[in-house]
């Protein structure tokens, strides 16, 4: 049986659970990477707040939660796509910003909404912190380190023909313990996934055409048929 891994975890709704019939694909989601919370007892002046990841955003209010703290209703709150967005939303906010999910893009297009203003961004330890880099000289940066992200050594994982990476931390840890088969496909979310992976692997990985599971999902029934 054809088999997919996705370094996620899926729920009902993923649309890998929904346009794969599990008795034709097997599908495996399981995140390689554990997150922590990383305490802070003050929200730093700013405009803008900026998450770029669903843990940021889970992360950032559960530490302002612990500390007693709240996001001044002055501040205006910018996402990088519509996975943070619907993050956002389950804290009953809504974006004041929300990007196509592209960090490249959506960095030039928030620097010129935010230009000359003071942005936090709340971020994980291992951050790669594409979209301040972006940025830098158009907005006034202020970092937030909110959790920490760590591979994972505990995972068993059965092989998969088609292996789908949601982070270059989750590429990270699966390489650490297994080596790339020649039968394999690798397919990324996004250009800052790929290029980890072509570090890793040393060979041409597929991206996905938007950074979402619908258009990942869409991608491995197309590498499927042409596996077929």
């Amino acid at each position: 049986m054809p088999s997919i891994f996705i370094s996620r975890e899926l729920g009902a709704e993923s649309p890998f659970s929904q346009l794969f019939d599990p008795k034709e694909v097997q599908i495996h989601g399981e995140s390689l990477v554990e997150f922590h919370l990383r305490p802070f007892n003050a929200v730093p002046d700013c405009d803008w707040c900026f998450f770029s990841s669903r843990q940021a955003v889970r992360f950032f209010f559960l530490g302002l939660k612990n500390a007693h703290l709240a996001l001044p209703k002055s501040v205006k709150i910018g996402v990088l796509g519509e996975g943070t967005a619907q993050a956002l939303k389950n804290q009953a906010l809504a974006p004041d910003f929300l990007g196509n999910g592209d960090p490249d893009t959506v960095g030039r297009a928030f620097a010129i909404v935010a230009e000359g203003q003071k942005v936090l961004f709340p971020r994980a330890a291992q951050s790669r912190e594409s979209i301040q880099k972006s940025m830098s000289g158009t907005v006034a940066v202020i970092d937030l380190v909110v959790y920490e992200n760590l591979p994972r050594t505990d995972f068993e994982l059965p092989h998969a023909d088609i292996l789908v990476f949601t982070s270059p931390l989750n590429a990270q840890a699966y390489f650490a313990k297994y080596p790339l088969q020649a039968d394999q496909q690798v397919l990324a979310i996004g250009q800052t996934t790929a290029d980890a992976l072509r570090s890793i692997c040393g060979r041409e990985v597929q991206i996905a055409e938007s950074p979402s599971e619908l258009a990942l999902a869409e991608k491995c029934q197309e590498l499927m048929k042409k596996r077929d």
